[in-house]
């Protein structure tokens, strides 16, 4: 009969201690963060008579932005994703919320319908498509959007904007304030005549 050494025993046992303990440990529930919305620098002009109600049809994002984590572009075509810290909602939902509300609040009241609104059947729409709309390791926050207006009965009229907002770090905080003006700076694009 072979005799054992207690010690050789009982080693494992703190070693599965531990792994179980790292096993149940919560990690940390991540930070959360929105895009506000931006009031325009002009106020809202006065309805215009007989004009149709106005609304964002679709949004596009670039592939590997529109998820639920922060993300900053790094160069070398690489995507910094930020596992610990996301967007409060689907980033498209915010993206679409947050254009809306910026474009209503530099339009008369009553012509832009936002998300939630009942649609009506004559409606001018706008789709935006977004070839980028990221940070970007150089501290800056671009959009470039193509939009496009479809109005019944005119020709579809597109446009092209590109805008860059310097952010003084890229902070996830900061990240999310630069993205909010570039969306307040592409609804005053949206609302110039």
């Amino acid at each position: 009969m072979t005799k054992r050494s207690t010690g050789a025993r009982c080693a494992p046992l703190p070693l599965l201690l531990l792994a179980a303990c790292g096993f149940f440990s919560k990690s940390a529930p991540p930070k959360l963060y929105s895009l506000d919305r931006i009031a325009g620098t002009a106020a809202p002009a006065a309805a215009a008579p007989r004009v149709l109600p106005l609304g964002i049809d679709a949004v596009e994002l670039p592939p590997g932005i529109d998820r639920k984590e922060i993300v900053v572009r790094q160069p070398d075509h690489r995507l910094e994703v930020r596992s610990s810290e996301q967007w409060s909602a689907p980033f498209k939902d915010l993206v679409l919320h947050t254009l809306a509300f910026d474009l209503a609040a530099r339009l008369p009241v009553g012509t832009v319908i936002v998300p939630g609104e009942a649609r009506p059947a004559a409606m001018r729409a706008i789709d935006v498509a977004f070839e980028e709309l990221a940070a970007n390791a150089d501290r800056t926050v671009v959009a470039d959007a193509r939009w496009t207006v479809h109005e019944p009965g005119r020709v579809d009229v597109a446009h092209h904007d590109r805008i860059v907002v310097n952010v003084p770090s890229l902070d996830s905080a900061q990240v999310a304030a630069g993205i909010s003006q570039a969306l307040a700076s592409l609804a005053d694009r949206m609302a110039a005549p």
